[in-house]
């Protein structure tokens, strides 16, 4: 068992949530029972998460997408009442990370996937509010996209997607999971061969045509997995919990 007050600290300072500028609070963001002997990890605040825990008897929920954002929802009604009230009536903890899972030198997931990937001499990558978030890297020997993209979709998506006017062998990759299209922009002035996210836009076709720079949209919520399960793997090794992680299916 381990209380909520020193599973929170423990998180804040293991992630150095002081160290970037958010647009959402990162920490606790429902506050459950004070003593939580099991956690849950998951991607996305959502009801079917909250659900899975309250059957697998967790104390408290660990995600990188919380509930509570600057640009969002302001009262409590409809959904956000629902999944409030859920949480509350079970005493349960939501605790939320965002940017400083994805920056994070060792649980991210960016350097997470970066790994996943077999990059070497890794590189912090993609500004956002003067912190970078995301990671670049080399790879070990020039690989050809036809195998790179056999990869990413045996580890990452299935179904990712690629824009493929890059080098026909790439060594240079630049990562930032979820939905960074602009840091597309970073990537190409750093000389990348490729730029890996989770998201697509429109306007991504041509400019990477253009530049001849591959450009792979791997899905959100696919290549943000990796940081809440290595984060849960981190709290079971430092915190007297169990830990599982629970990935509730999203196609985007």
């Amino acid at each position: 068992m381990v209380t909520l007050g020193k599973l929170s600290l423990g998180l804040f300072e293991y992630l150095d949530v002081a160290s970037v500028k958010d647009y959402c609070p990162n920490g606790l963001q429902v506050e459950g029972k004070k003593e939580i002997g099991k956690v849950i990890t998951g991607v996305s605040a959502c009801m079917e998460l909250f659900t899975a825990a309250r059957d697998m008897n967790a104390d408290a929920i660990v995600v990188h997408h919380g509930i509570l954002w600057d640009t969002g929802e302001k009262t409590i009604r409809g959904s956000m009442k629902e999944r409030v009230k859920f949480l509350l009536d079970n005493d349960i903890s939501l605790l939320a990370y965002h940017l400083p899972l994805d920056r994070h030198p060792e649980v991210g997931n960016n350097v997470q996937i970066a790994h996943t990937l077999g990059l070497e001499q890794l590189k912090p990558f993609g500004e956002y509010n003067g912190k970078s978030i995301g990671r670049s890297g080399q790879m070990p020997e020039a690989m050809s996209i036809e195998r790179f993209m056999d990869n990413v979709r045996s580890t990452i998506n299935s179904a990712a997607r690629c824009h493929a006017f890059g080098p026909a062998e790439l060594n240079h990759v630049a990562i930032c999971s979820g939905g960074c299209q602009t840091l597309f922009h970073q990537a190409i002035k750093d000389g990348a061969d490729l730029f890996i996210t989770g998201e697509d836009s429109e306007w991504i076709y041509h400019l990477a045509r253009e530049e001849k720079v591959h450009y792979v949209a791997a899905g959100h919520h696919a290549s943000e997995r990796f940081g809440p399960i290595a984060l849960g793997e981190w709290i079971a090794e430092n915190m007297d919990v169990e830990v599982d992680f629970v990935d509730i299916p999203n196609p985007l």
